[in-house]
């Protein structure tokens, strides 16, 4: 597991391989919300302008809101089979300072 400190307001930019084209979506499972707030970055018109072979990664904004320590977990599944197993997790420790 990975672990990572920012300060009050840093940005950290979270990159998962992604599997779009067999279904697979990396799906944020929890994190502590007053402590820090994950939002997915999509990928502009301009960045996709070449054919893609396979899947492009799921990139995420990770931002610091107040001090303390949250785990930041993201699953990777198929939304239509909620009840599966996921196919992979990521975690990440993140300690925020003031």
């Amino acid at each position: 597991m990975e672990t990572i400190t920012l300060k009050q307001g840093e940005s950290h930019l979270i990159s998962l391989h992604g599997l779009a084209s067999a279904g697979y979506q990396w799906i944020l499972q929890s994190i502590d919300p007053q402590i820090a707030v994950v939002e997915e970055i999509l990928y502009s018109r301009e960045e996709v302008a070449v054919p893609v072979a396979g899947s492009l990664d799921q990139r995420f904004k990770l931002t610091a809101i107040a001090p303390g320590h949250t785990l930041v977990r993201f699953i990777q599944r198929r939304r239509f089979e909620p009840a599966e197993k996921p196919h992979a997790s990521y975690e990440i420790s993140v300690v925020v300072t003031g």
